[in-house]
């Protein structure tokens, strides 16, 4: 291969420039300046040669040099800065030669900056450098004095420790909108330059290598699952110590293995998808699932999630499963889970982590999880201190094991003697740093010189002294990722380049810049880059044209060899597309079709990410799709509509109300009716939940759509409808009818989720309503019995246990509520696991044990103020309030009322004011108490929830008896009563007759 290629740099720029070489011309014979320039150019290209930089150009009397063309040197800038200081010194004696010899003087005006540029291949003759960096030394050089030599900020940032300078700025330099910040030069010291931090792979990790065994073996003891988290910046040795650690460890566990992409966005379960790979594949999966009763389910749910099959179920049915899968592995053998890259990790795969972590139960299961520090910045929760839960951070290593790698390493690799000392000193403790110095040297051919102090200088200085054909085929192969195929480079390669790939792997492979990896596609050959920043550096060594046109064609491969699973791939086809458009736009030549391809794949996955529940993914996908559109019009109604319903469920309502409003537009420009309902309906939902539409305004569009969806037949839209008109029914009773109507609907579009909630909402409005426990109980049962997987049946669950307390049967309805929490914890369903404590509460308020209900009510408020829902909040503090006023703890009661308004906003509680009620009837406040009562009473006339009547007339009761007025007591008392017989709410009834017992026996006396 003899291509010619552009690449990308980072290098260092020197302009020099004489002062007083005009008066050169008026005063000496034009040999003579002609032998002074000279003398100054070879002054000029020995202190620049000197220190490896290149003379790029000398322009007059001027002199460009570039640090880093035509080779990467790890201290390219330090070295430049050093050149710049020697020549001002060497023309400044220069200049005390020629005033003695011809009585003329000159000095010199340098300028330092660092940058990217883009240069050609110096054996083409092409070598010259371009890029704004270029311009910025030049301009430096302008603005300095006579023997000053001026640094960009840049520079200073590499040599800070090396160098004594001071501001000099900022400047305002021609052809920059904004001043330049710039340092005068004042001396160079003998100090390297700044050092940052150091990455590398494993070695004598003995103490951490036990905390790993630890875990392992409080997993196994307890049966039980741990989570041992090693966390280190990249290089440490992340990697490398979970390898030795599950080598070990295979003698007596299964070990799986997954990692997160690189790039990863919306590949929530990746690494879930090359575990199941690891085990076999489906077939396999399905065979280690054939003793679990619900074996089809939980295979259907996790090869949806990993895109294997079509999205089914919720993501908390997606964590059932492959707790499932985890859980019936581990019943053979200890299992470990070994998820690497974590820092990488979408929420949602963080949250099924944890979600294991606190629910897989009674097997032998240790998550081995690998990540950066990056991790604990997005997501604090996880170094919070857990019981089950351990966090191993590895540090630099000490200069006793660090000089046993090098040693060790260099025997392995037959290198000739050479300085131990000078190579730990240079690593710093960092594994990959002392393992790469050696491969570079020996690369190298013994140059210590470019031995480079820092991972990202060293990667780039190797992947810089690859020969053209090697360097070729690493740039194109880090456009695929850090893992790539044979098949995909050779794509991507000129077509005289292919014959020679195979070589060139190999050699690649020997330098340990790659190694071999499993491949996804059959017949071809997978690899791995040896480091996350390898494969970065080698990206970044690639020309934005050369990354724009590889990404496409890389797409196009990957959509040919898919064949027909490239549905499977369609987040990665639109990132692929989405980076090649990006390059063109910074490029100036953006390309509207490749754009409109990439917003199609990225949309089509934001759907299916939607679909499976991953909400996380959908909004990120689907706002990338619609950014990337040329114009308004060519962002599709479908797109804008999942996408306003990924924000609802994200809670960014300002957002979905926007997305939904567009979507109506572009349905309606389009002529789909059916989609501009849908829409409509969905924003009539967020509208709800913001205040900007009334119960009857929705109530009135939803009647008006209901026709319009039932003659388009469309299912979907119809459960939408009849669901939101159970959030603004009048009465309960209209509620589970909407609600059963809703149910249907769901169950002909198979909206899994949208049936359990239409489901819930029926039994929910049933318990609260007039149909007695009884009949209710009997339809939880009948329904429960008929469930199918646990989303199914927590709900029912919920209700089927305060029907039981409400019954009389407390015990058994409590162990009914503790099996439907756990069930929505695994679940990872926070807000209904709210709502299970509020229902949880109001069955113990019924049955008068007011300390379990205060606990179960602060519980549910609690939640729901992590949940930033100031509604609800407000609603229970309300019964809160009643709960501590029959306790007798009435100044705590008026407290939670104070804040419940301050929440409500002036929104009115219907158990507010009865509460407020009974504190001032405590207080001795009788008249306003017995006013807030009756108003109270009056606020409850023509609702059809019978339990919250009588709550209130027990209240009134309260008030009335503390008046002194027992017969306006016994009154409100019987008509409570009388509710909660009909009802058959039993411990509630038997208590209110207890009192109208004493009563009564009080009147007779």
């Amino acid at each position: 291969m003899s291509a010619v290629e552009e690449v990308r740099k980072t290098v260092t720029v020197v302009f020099c420039d004489l002062v007083g070489s005009t008066s050169l011309g008026e005063r000496l014979d034009p040999e003579s300046v002609r032998r002074a320039i000279g003398r100054y150019f070879d002054e000029a290209r020995v202190a620049i040669e000197r220190h490896g930089g290149t003379v790029e150009k000398f322009i007059g009397d001027a002199v460009m040099s570039v640090f880093g063309i035509p080779r990467l040197h790890e201290d390219d800038a330090l070295r430049a800065v050093r050149a710049a200081a020697e020549l001002s010194d060497a023309v400044r004696a220069l200049g005390d030669e020629l005033e003695a010899e011809l009585g003329v003087r000159i000095e010199t005006r340098i300028g330092v900056a660092t940058g990217e540029v883009v240069a050609g291949d110096p054996a083409s003759g092409q070598a010259f450098v371009t890029g704004d960096v270029v311009n910025v030394a030049a301009r430096l050089e302008q603005a300095a004095g006579p023997g000053e030599v001026l640094l960009g900020e840049r520079t200073l940032e590499l040599v800070r420790e090396a160098v004594r300078a001071e501001p000099a700025g900022p400047l305002a330099l021609k052809g920059k909108s904004k001043p330049v910040a710039a340092w005068q030069l004042l001396e160079v010291t003998d100090m390297p330059a700044i050092p940052r931090s150091l990455r590398s792979p494993f070695v004598g990790r003995g103490r951490e290598l036990d905390a790993l065994s630890v875990a392992l073996d409080r997993a196994v003891e307890s049966r039980s699952c741990q989570l041992c988290t090693v966390v280190a910046p990249p290089g440490i040795g992340k990697s490398r110590i979970a390898q030795e650690f599950t080598r070990a460890a295979e003698e007596e566990c299964r070990v799986v293995v997954g990692r997160c992409l690189p790039y990863g966005e919306g590949i929530t379960y990746w690494p879930l998808k090359e575990i199941v790979q690891t085990l076999g594949g489906e077939s396999e999966v399905r065979n280690i699932l054939r003793e679990d009763e619900n074996a089809s389910l939980v295979a259907s749910r996790i090869f949806g999630a990993i895109g294997t099959a079509e999205p089914s179920g919720a993501p908390e049915e997606t964590f059932w499963a492959f707790r499932r899968l985890f859980e019936t592995l581990a019943r053979e053998q200890p299992l470990v889970v070994v998820v690497d890259e974590l820092q990488w990790a979408e929420p949602t795969l963080l949250d099924l982590l944890e979600y294991l972590l606190t629910f897989a139960a009674d097997e032998p299961i240790l998550l081995l999880c690998l990540t950066r520090p990056e991790l604990f910045e997005a997501r604090p929760s996880w170094s919070a201190p857990r019981s089950a839960a351990t966090v191993v951070t590895l540090e630099p290593l000490d200069e006793a094991d660090s000089s046993t790698l090098v040693e060790t390493l260099a025997a392995e690799r037959g290198l000739a003697e050479f300085d131990v000392t000078r190579i730990v000193a240079t690593a710093e403790g960092n594994p990959l740093f002392l393992e790469q110095l050696l491969a570079h040297r020996a690369g190298a051919g013994g140059d210590d010189e470019t031995v480079p102090p820092t991972i990202q200088a060293l990667l780039s200085a190797r992947i810089d002294r690859l020969d053209a054909d090697e360097r070729a085929v690493l740039v194109r192969a880090a456009v695929e990722g850090r893992t790539f195929h044979r098949g995909a480079v050779a794509e991507l390669l000129p077509e005289r380049a292919r014959p020679t790939l195979g070589a060139r792997l190999i050699s690649l492979v020997r330098q340990e810049l790659i190694r071999a990896d499993r491949s996804l596609f059959p017949g071809d050959d997978g690899f791995r880059f040896g480091h996350a920043l390898i494969h970065d550096a080698a990206y970044e060594a690639a020309s934005k044209e050369l990354r724009a046109e590889a990404h496409e064609r890389y797409a196009d491969w990957l959509e040919a060899r898919a064949g027909e699973h490239v549905i499977q791939y369609e987040e990665i086809l639109g990132y692929h597309l989405e980076q090649a458009h990006r390059l063109l736009v910074e490029l100036g030549r953006p390309d509207e079709p490749l754009a409109r391809r990439a917003a199609a794949r990225l949309a089509t996955a934001g759907e299916r990410a939607l679909a499976r529940g991953d909400v996380p993914a959908a909004v990120n996908l689907l706002d990338r799709s619609i950014a990337l559109a040329p114009t308004a019009g060519d962002v599709s109604a479908d797109a804008l509509y999942a996408l306003g319903i990924a924000r609802k469920e994200a809670g960014e309502l300002e957002g979905a109300d926007e997305a939904l409003s567009s979507a109506i537009g572009r349905a309606e420009e389009d002529g789909d009716l059916r989609l501009a309902t849908r829409a409509m309906l969905k924003r009539l939902g967020v509208r709800d939940l913001t205040g900007q539409a009334t119960g009857d305004e929705i109530s009135a569009e939803v009647e008006r759509a209901i026709p319009v969806l039932e003659e388009l037949g469309d299912d979907a839209g119809l459960a939408s409808a009849w669901l939101l008109l159970v959030e603004t029914g009048n009465s309960l009773a209209d509620d589970e009818q909407a609600a059963e109507r809703a149910l249907v609907h769901s169950r002909r579009a198979g909206l899994a989720r949208d049936e359990e909630d239409a489901l819930f909402a029926q039994l929910t409005a049933a318990l609260y309503g007039e149909r007695p426990v009884a009949e209710v109980t009997e339809l939880c049962e009948r329904l429960l019995a008929e469930a199918h997987g646990p989303l199914a049946e927590v709900g029912t669950l919920e209700i089927l246990a305060a029907l039981k307390v409400r019954n009389g049967d407390v015990f058994e309805g409590r162990e009914l509520y503790v099996d439907a929490d756990r069930l929505y914890r695994e679940l990872g369903m926070k807000y209904r696991e709210a709502v299970n404590w509020q229902c949880w509460a109001d069955s113990e308020f019924a049955t008068g044990d007011y300390e379990m209900a205060e606990a179960a009510f602060r519980q549910s408020i609690l939640q729901f103020e992590e949940m930033g829902d100031r509604y609800y909040q407000g609603a229970l503090l309300t019964h809160l309030a009643h709960v501590l006023c029959a306790q007798g703890r009435n100044d705590e009661a008026a407290s939670a009322l104070d804040h419940s308004e301050e929440l409500l906003e002036g929104h009115v509680s219907s158990l507010g004011p009865s509460a407020r009620a009974r504190v001032l009837a405590a207080r001795g406040e009788t008249e306003a108490a017995l006013e807030l009562a009756h108003q109270g009473l009056a606020a409850t006339v023509g609702q059809d929830w019978p339990e919250g009547r009588a709550q209130v007339l027990v209240s009134l009761a309260e008030v009335q008896r503390r008046a002194g007025r027992p017969s306006e007591e016994a009154a409100a008392l019987r008509e409570a009563l009388d509710l909660y017989e009909r009802k058959g709410i039993r411990p509630a009834a038997d208590r209110v007759r207890a009192r109208i017992d004493e009563l009564e026996a009080v009147s007779a006396t």
